[in-house]
C-alpha cells in the first residue's frame, strides 16, 4: 500500500451493462493547478489522510472513509492534504446512469461519510489475479452502491413518481440513440409525446444541465470507449457518435477532455 496500483479491466461490449475501466490505488500527491474533465465516471475511497475536491463550483473536504463520484464532462480536480490515499474504480455503460439515478448521485450529491467499513474490501480487490479482475471490480463498484442506497442515501418517496418517469424515459431515449445524428429536442419531443419546453424544462430541473450538454458528454464518453477499442479514424468515430461534422466533434471533445481525438488516439496507441 506504499505504492500505487493500477489494474486496467478487460473490456466487454454489452452497453446495457456496467464497464470497469480501471481499479486504482492513487498514493502519489495530487496539486490543485486547474480542472480536468473525464470521459467516465469513477468512485472513489478515501483510505487516509485528508483532501479536497473541487467539483461544481465549491470545493469540499474528503476525509478517510469518505465515498465520492466525480462525472463525465464535469471539470474537477483532487488536491491533497495531510497522508492522504484514496483508490477509486472508473466505470461507464448504460446500466451505470441508472444505478446513479436510482440512488440520486448527481454532481450536486457526490460525498458521503461513514464508509470506513468498505475500505478491506476494495483493498482486498487491488490483490486479485488479472483474471477475475473485471468481476472483483464489479463487485466492489456494485456493492458500494448497495451500501450507500442502505447506510447514506435516504432514497426519494414515491410522490413525484410521473415526473420521474417522464424523466427517465427521456433520459433513456437520449441514452438508446445518442448515436442518431439527427437527434433533437424536436425528434425526442414527437417520438416520446411530451412538449419541447416540458422536456427542455424538466432535465434541466433533474439533471442541472441541458439537453444539448448531456448529449455532448454521453457521445465523448462513447467516443473515448470507442477509441480505448481500436479506433483511430476521427471521421470513423465522429459518425459512430452522432457527429455530422469532424471538426465540431474535435472541438466538442478537446472542451471536455482536454487533448484533442488525435492526441487521445496517440496516447492511446503508446500505452
Amino acid at each position: 500500500m506504499e505504492q500505487n496500483i493500477c489494474k486496467f479491466i478487460p473490456y466487454h461490449t454489452d452497453k446495457h451493462s456496467i464497464h470497469t475501466i480501471n481499479f486504482v490505488l492513487e498514493t502519489k500527491p495530487q496539486s490543485y493547478s486547474s480542472l480536468k474533465s473525464s470521459s467516465v465516471y469513477k468512485m472513489h475511497l478515501v483510505c487516509s489522510g485528508t483532501g479536497k475536491l473541487h467539483l461544481s463550483g465549491k470545493t469540499t473536504p474528503l476525509k478517510q472513509g469518505d465515498v465520492f463520484f466525480t462525472f463525465p464532462g464535469t471539470p474537477h480536480s483532487i488536491e491533497s492534504l495531510e497522508s492522504f490515499t484514496y483508490m477509486y474504480i472508473s466505470f461507464l455503460g448504460t446500466r451505470s446512469n441508472m444505478v446513479l439515478d436510482k440512488l440520486r448521485i448527481s454532481p450536486q450529491n457526490f460525498i458521503f461519510s461513514g464508509c470506513e467499513e468498505l475500505y478491506s474490501f476494495w483493498e482486498n480487490g487491488l490483490h486479485t489475479i488479472p483474471e477475475t479482475s473485471d468481476l472483483i471490480a464489479e463487485s466492489i463498484l456494485l456493492y458500494t452502491f448497495y451500501f450507500l442506497g442502505q447506510n447514506v442515501i435516504p432514497l426519494e418517496t414515491n410522490k413525484n413518481s410521473e415526473q420521474n418517469n417522464a424523466f427517465l424515459n427521456i433520459k433513456k431515449y437520449i441514452d438508446d440513440n445518442f448515436s442518431q445524428r439527427k437527434l433533437s429536442l424536436g425528434l425526442i419531443s414527437s417520438e416520446l409525446s411530451y412538449s419541447p419546453k416540458y422536456i427542455s424544462s424538466l432535465f434541466k430541473k433533474r439533471f442541472k444541465i441541458g439537453i444539448s450538454e448531456y448529449l455532448n458528454t454521453i457521445r465523448i464518453q462513447n467516443a473515448c470507449t470507442l477509441i480505448n477499442q481500436g479506433f483511430t479514424n476521427v471521421s470513423d468515430i465522429a459518425n459512430r457518435c452522432g457527429y455530422e461534422d469532424p471538426q465540431y466533434f474535435s472541438k466538442v471533445f478537446k472542451k471536455q477532455i482536454g487533448v484533442s481525438p488525435k492526441s487521445y488516439i496517440k496516447g492511446t496507441l503508446v500505452k
